[in-house]
């Protein structure tokens, strides 16, 4: 019999005698002593297979079987090979606790099926984007990459889900994972539609307003009676708030003429009537003012879009497009998609001079050539289709880098 073979059933009949002193049928005993033995580890010893195990080294080995070979007696040998704990000892590799079969039952059922909300459940479901901006991510992670960004009420198919993640399926046959609390299995409505262009603001003539006709008195209430505050001369304009039941004009001011001593057009100081002098046109500053400040506020109505590389729609815009979108879109401008063809459109403008409306563009590779472009709003801001992690964002320009030139195109 080889050393290998003793080993084995030494392992054996320890085993078999650690199994029959354990009462598994007896129910008299709540609680016992259980023996448990890690079997990848006692095999690591018998076999000797495991370099990183916790076994005897070969000379330790050695050492015991010269020290078997050199006993007096055959059974001094015998016990220097199956009980010298420098050869192997069993115990070592045994844990003993006190416990009974149930509380060990329900914890390996607890260890295969944890309530940690992790679990993964199986949908097929539609679900509907719950935030402003959601972002998809190539894996159950916030730090992975982000394959696209959804606006609020998007319709998406959920695969599976589980606490903390959804695993959805994107077009083009693509999946990714979003935050399972950014998702709602009730329909959630899409945000207002996009902007639309406003119309050019001009002065308007005034509505409800009167003239006196003479010296007119105004009064603290509707009636004679009430006390005398001022006196209008003949053709002064009246604003009014309101009328009353017995003839009287309550004015913007609070006090009370006679309407029969009024009419609806403008007089002169003699008491003839007056030619109207048309409304002024705004002037070409008065319009272009107005201009910027309305394709400002159009601009910012697209903060939030995705971005999308190529895209030139508010489904979707790259750093161009957005700009080649807004100019067409409100002044009818076109200018072309790409960054560094359209610095090459419109007057020079110094960074220092910039103007509502601006093009500026940066050279974040640092070859004189522009690859990203933004619109300027006022304020040190700047709005742009970013990236794929933030969409349209409007922000400071305050500490931005790379800044190459700026256009003008009105």
């Amino acid at each position: 019999m080889n050393k290998r073979t003793y080993k084995i059933i030494i392992c054996i009949l320890t085993a078999v005698t650690t199994l029959s002193l354990l009462d598994f049928g007896g129910s008299h005993e709540v609680e016992k002593e259980i023996h448990l033995q890690c079997n990848s580890l006692v095999y690591a010893n018998v076999s000797n297979r495991y370099s990183n195990a916790n076994v005897m080294t070969r000379e330790e080995q050695e050492e015991a079987e010269r020290k078997a070979e050199e006993a007096d007696t055959e059974e001094e040998a015998g016990y220097i090979r199956t009980d010298n704990p420098e050869v192997f000892n069993i115990d070592d590799y045994t844990i003993t606790a006190r416990a009974n079969y149930e509380e060990i039952a329900e914890k390996v059922r607890g260890d295969e099926d944890p309530d940690d909300g992790k679990k993964e459940n199986y949908d097929g479901k539609y679900v509907w984007t719950k935030d402003t901006i959601t972002r998809v991510y190539a894996l159950p992670n916030t730090s992975s990459r982000v394959i696209v960004n959804y606006r609020k009420g998007t319709k998406l198919i959920r695969m599976s889900y589980s606490g903390e993640w959804s695993y959805i399926r994107l077009s083009k046959n693509r999946k990714g994972y979003v935050l399972s609390k950014a998702v709602s299995s009730k329909k959630v409505n899409s945000p207002t539609p996009t902007p639309k262009q406003s119309r050019y603001y001009y002065p308007q003539p005034k509505k409800n307003v009167v003239y006196a006709t003479c010296s007119l008195n105004t009064r603290s209430g509707p009636g004679i009676t009430y006390s005398k505050i001022s006196t209008l001369r003949t053709g002064t304009e009246i604003v009014v708030a309101s009328t009353t039941g017995n003839g009287w004009i309550k004015s913007d001011k609070g006090w009370y003429v006679k309407k029969d001593l009024c009419v609806n057009y403008p007089l002169t100081a003699t008491g003839k009537k007056a030619t109207p002098t048309p409304t002024p046109r705004p002037s070409r500053a008065q319009i272009r003012y107005m201009k910027l400040s309305g394709f400002v506020k159009y601009v910012s109505g697209y903060v939030g879009c995705r971005y999308v590389y190529g895209g030139s729609s508010p489904s979707g815009f790259d750093c161009s497009g957005f700009t080649m979108y807004c100019y067409r879109k409100y002044y009818g401008i076109s200018l072309p998609h790409g960054a560094n063809m359209q610095m090459h459109r419109g007057r020079k403008v110094s960074l220092s001079a910039l103007q509502k409306g601006d093009l500026i563009f940066f050279d974040h590779d640092h070859n004189g050539k522009a690859d990203h472009v933004g619109i300027y709003v006022g304020n040190g801001k700047l709005v742009h289709a970013s990236n794929p992690r933030s969409g349209v964002i409007k922000v400071s320009l305050s500490g931005k880098k790379d800044l190459l030139a700026a256009r003008r195109y009105i």
